[in-house]
Order: C-alpha cells, then sequence, then structure tokens
C-alpha cells in the first residue's frame, strides 16, 4: 500500500484542485465551496492512503506555526488540566497545536523559555513562577517584544501584559455578603500568609481587600488566620488542619470560615469533624477557590466560588491566535457560587437577634 501521499497526489486522484483538497483539511473559513460528494471522496481517498496532514506545510504557506505554548507550575495538575480543556478545545477548532511546558522551579521555566521551538510559537500562554520576588521576566518581555503574544493567567504580575484572571475583590465581598445573609456577624478568614504583599500575594490580597469591604458594608466581625506555608497540595489540608485548631480554641470563635482555597477549607473540614462540630450546624464554612481534586470524603458538598479554568484557556487561547487584539487585555471573570450545603444559620447562641 502507498504511504506518505501528498495533497498534490489526493488532489489528482480525486479530481479536484488543491486548493479543494486543503479546504477540507482546515476548519478555517475559505471562500471554496465544495459539495459533500466532493468532500467525502476527498476523505476517502486521505483514508484509503493514510494521509496526515502536514502542520509544517501549512506553516510554510501562512508564515505561522501554528503552534500555542503553554507554561505553567506542575504542583497543581487539577489548575493546569482545567486551563489546558479550554485551549485545547480553541486550538481544535482553528487547527492549533500545543506545546506544554511544566516546571517545578524558575530555573526549569527559564530552560524551557530557552528551548528552540519557543521563538517560533504563534503565542505564549503562562500561569507565570514567581519565587520570593523573582521571576523570568526579562525572557518573556524579549519574546513579548518579538511579536510573540504572551499571555498571563491567573495572576498579574507584569500590570503592562495581558492577563486574564478572577475578580477576587468581588469573590472576597460575595462570600461576606452570603454570610451575613444567613445571619452571620462574626466570621474567620483562612489565607495565605502572603495576603499583606500586593506583588508576591497579589490574588490573596486582592481577596482580602473585597472580604474587607462586606465587614465594612455589613458591620461585621473579621478574624484573620494567615497560613504561613507554600508547601504541596496535600500538606496544605495538613497545615490547615492545625490552623483550625486555633480557632477552635480561640475565645471569641467566628461562627462562619471563608478559605482563600478549597485545600484549606478540607484541612478545616477534617479538624471541625476530628473535633465533633458538624458542618454547618455548629460552623458554616466556604471557599473562595476550587484548586484541587474535590475530597468529597473531607467535605461532602462543599459551598465555593468554582475557578472558571476552561474559559480561561479558551479566551487566551483566542487571545493569541489574533481573535482578541485588545494591546492592554485584563479579563476578570466571575463564577457565581456553587451553595453546597457547609453554609447555615449561625447558632443560636452566636446569632444576632
Amino acid at each position: 500500500m502507498v504511504r506518505g501521499i501528498t495533497i498534490k497526489e489526493i488532489a489528482r486522484l480525486a479530481g479536484v484542485s488543491v486548493g479543494a483538497v486543503s479546504t477540507v483539511f482546515s476548519k478555517r473559513t475559505t471562500n471554496v465551496h465544495l459539495s459533500e460528494e466532493t468532500r467525502e471522496r476527498i476523505l476517502r481517498i486521505a483514508r484509503d492512503y493514510h494521509y496526515v496532514p502536514s502542520i509544517t506545510a501549512r506553516a510554510m504557506q501562512s508564515r505561522k506555526s501554528y503552534l500555542l505554548g503553554f507554561f505553567y507550575h506542575s504542583s497543581n495538575w487539577y489548575l493546569q488540566t482545567g486551563i489546558l480543556k479550554g485551549i485545547r478545545k480553541i486550538c481544535s477548532e482553528c487547527d492549533y497545536d500545543i506545546i506544554v511546558y511544566p516546571a517545578s522551579s524558575l530555573a526549569e521555566e527559564e530552560h524551557n523559555l530557552q528551548t528552540s521551538h519557543v521563538n517560533q510559537l504563534d503565542g505564549i500562554i503562562t500561569v507565570p513562577m514567581l519565587d520570593e520576588g523573582k521571576s523570568n521576566e526579562k525572557m518573556y518581555r524579549s519574546l513579548h517584544q518579538r511579536g510573540i503574544p504572551v499571555v498571563q493567567l491567573l495572576s498579574r504580575i507584569w500590570n503592562d501584559l495581558p492577563m486574564i484572571g478572577r475578580d477576587y475583590r468581588k469573590i472576597g465581598f460575595e462570600a461576606v455578603r452570603v454570610l451575613y445573609e444567613q445571619g452571620h456577624r462574626r466570621i474567620g478568614v483562612m489565607v495565605f500568609a502572603n495576603y499583606l504583599d500586593p506583588v508576591a500575594g497579589c490574588n490573596n490580597y486582592i481577596l482580602v481587600q473585597g472580604i474587607r469591604e462586606g465587614v465594612r458594608e455589613f458591620e461585621m466581625e473579621l478574624e484573620i488566620y494567615p497560613l504561613y506555608t507554600d508547601i504541596s497540595q496535600m500538606s496544605l489540608v495538613r497545615e490547615s488542619e492545625k490552623l483550625t485548631e486555633q480557632l477552635i480554641h480561640a475565645p471569641k470563635r467566628p461562627t462562619a470560615l471563608v478559605t482563600a482555597s478549597s485545600n484549606l477549607a478540607y484541612g478545616a473540614y477534617a479538624c471541625f469533624t476530628r473535633n465533633h462540630w458538624s458542618v454547618p450546624r455548629d460552623i458554616s464554612l466556604l471557599a473562595c477557590g476550587d484548586d484541587t481534586e474535590p475530597f468529597w470524603q473531607l467535605a461532602p458538598d462543599l459551598a465555593y466560588f468554582p475557578v472558571p479554568l476552561e474559559e480561561m484557556g479558551m479566551l487566551s487561547a483566542q487571545y493569541c491566535m489574533g481573535m482578541r487584539t485588545d494591546p492592554a487585555l485584563k479579563r476578570l471573570l466571575f463564577t457565581p457560587l456553587s451553595e453546597g450545603h457547609t453554609i447555615g444559620r449561625p447558632p443560636e447562641r452566636a446569632a444576632v437577634k
């Protein structure tokens, strides 16, 4: 059987032009209109001869590589898989491919940014790494200056480069409002200790700002429980469990706990259970994001604000492909609360009459 057939040979066998064959294998809009019979004849010949469309040939014709690069921290596969799903959806529709560049350190990210394929990318989507105030900013900027679009996801480390993230201020405010409407007047917030740093902890910083705005508007009491750790996802659950012990034994305990992430909520839930506290009868629990695979065995039907990972991936891919052209792109997304069953009215002894 003949293998390695070319697009010209398919056109000759099908009795059509090369342009007609290209149209069949391209999902982009063209001026070439084919009947279903002609389209099926081309596809049948391609199947019979095991034809695979050449991305290299397309790239040479259009001066594009039809490749996007996705750079991310390898520590949280759950977040990155959700984003990648959105990127992949747009790439499939537009005949693009993705090269993924996971890294576990700034040095690995730097190595990835220096690989030979990077200069050929049509766009770079990154969850940029930041370690003690250091980043690979110069390398990203260099690629951006060469005309390769660079889009930041989740965190806006560089204000003048496009970014797609979450509206953490609104999330924080809405978390307080939901609890207020349930009758809570004294809440606790478990957040990473970098919430005081508007650069290194930008998302946590903005989240706490939103929470404080809600507390002021609804005249509530607030206690912040900072978590001093940057360790692995499973360890976060254990560390938040330890921190929750402080809340349980505090002289003036909150009636509801808001956590910056679902990892922290799962740890808090485990601690409440071990101390024979019922959620939400004794205390309500709300997470401001689902940043890990759900641990339903720890907190069934957790109330949380979902992270629109797939939408972020789709929007970033569209920007890289020129489908969104705003050079000062800053898109903040908000997804309404998934109510779950961990929010209720405060205990009668703590409720405000």
